[in-house]
């Protein structure tokens, strides 16, 4: 897995009342991961059909003994395939069932979680139009409280601004913690252990002021900033310096080989798939361009594919040479 990939999750989704369990949820992050390539701001576009996935098991059990998961991974294949996501509008008086993983199959020889997505719920990963919250996939699956995997993703919107408001009420039932009706049990047993482990395991630096209507807590207030409070894209910055220096190490084949297995998540047509891997310098373009994207180091306004398809095949005689800029010259993002 990469460790440092950047995930999209669209607000519908997010917004919505979940029911994952802690692995259940890392399998959801991971088709996000593999979808992202094709998430787009234009969703009726986009060509829906059935769509399959396989996510090993280390992707879930994040560095845990695989052998000693058997029980758990019986567990999952027996749950997840009911688990829903209700998406509720309550203003045009619309509501939304959907079982995001309706099909699961697991070989223990084999060591990975097959999984089907079909055409009906798969709009709702990839549209982006309602919007999205961006973070770090490492992060996420680092967290080992359901509560903390809810809260991290929803103080992650708010990153630029560095405030998220929200009634105490909400964000009970958001962290599905409606058991905790006192405000005293549900700030020591949820909210202040979730955000102690999101302060411990991820980039983010979350403090918690609270606001009283009365003589009762009736809102909270996150402050949020990213932990040194540097350049937000500065880490992604290195992240791509540190991905373009491996590849130049790397032969022809190797190269060609590593972008075969990216072009998986793209939906470039087959003749740009293979000008990608036969020319050497689109195929450097390409490896670099992938890398801004996956770490977030660009803004794309459209989809991914179409954003690296501009680039590389927006001039037919192929990517222009130039002067190969300094590894830390910001010029290298701006694109």
């Amino acid at each position: 897995m990469n460790d440092e990939l950047v995930i999209r999750e669209p607000l519908t989704l997010l917004l919505g009342r979940s029911e994952f369990s802690l692995y259940e949820r890392r399998l959801y992050w991971n088709i996000l991961k593999a979808l992202k390539g094709e998430q787009t701001f234009d969703v009726k576009s986009y060509r829906v059909e059935d769509r399959q996935f396989r996510i090993h098991y280390s992707d879930v059990f994040v560095g845990e003994n695989s052998h000693a998961q058997t029980n758990v991974i019986l567990k999952i294949l027996d749950k997840v395939t009911s688990r829903k996501i209700k998406i509720f509008d309550q203003d045009k008086g619309k509501y939304t069932f959907i079982v995001p993983i309706p099909y699961i199959h697991y070989e223990a020889n084999k060591g990975y979680f097959d999984i089907n997505i079909n055409s009906v719920v798969l709009p709702f990963f990839i549209d982006l139009s309602k919007g999205y919250s961006q973070y770090e996939l490492s992060a996420a699956v680092s967290l080992s409280s359901e509560y903390s995997q809810v809260l991290f993703p929803r103080l992650t919107r708010f990153i630029d601004t560095g405030l998220w408001r929200v009634d105490v009420t909400e964000l009970r039932e958001t962290m599905n913690a409606q058991k905790y009706v006192r405000y005293s049990n549900f700030k020591q047993m949820v909210l202040s252990n979730a955000v102690a482990e999101i302060n411990r395991k991820t980039y983010l630096d979350v403090q918690i002021v609270e606001q009283k209507e009365g003589r009762s807590v009736k809102w909270i207030n996150f402050i949020i900033r990213r932990q040194g409070n540097a350049n937000p894209k500065a880490r992604y910055y290195a992240l791509v310096n540190n991905d373009l220096q491996k590849a130049s190490e790397l032969s022809l084949a190797e190269k060609q080989k590593k972008a075969a297995e990216f072009l998986y998540n793209y939906q470039f047509t087959d003749s740009q798939k293979k000008t990608i891997v036969q020319n050497e310098q689109y195929l450097n373009e390409f490896l670099r361009l992938d890398s801004m994207v996956t770490h977030g180091a660009v803004t794309v306004a459209t989809t991914p594919t179409r954003y690296i398809a501009g680039i590389l095949f927006k001039d037919k005689s192929g990517p222009k040479s130039k002067k190969r800029p300094s590894q830390t010259d910001p010029s290298i993002f701006s694109k």
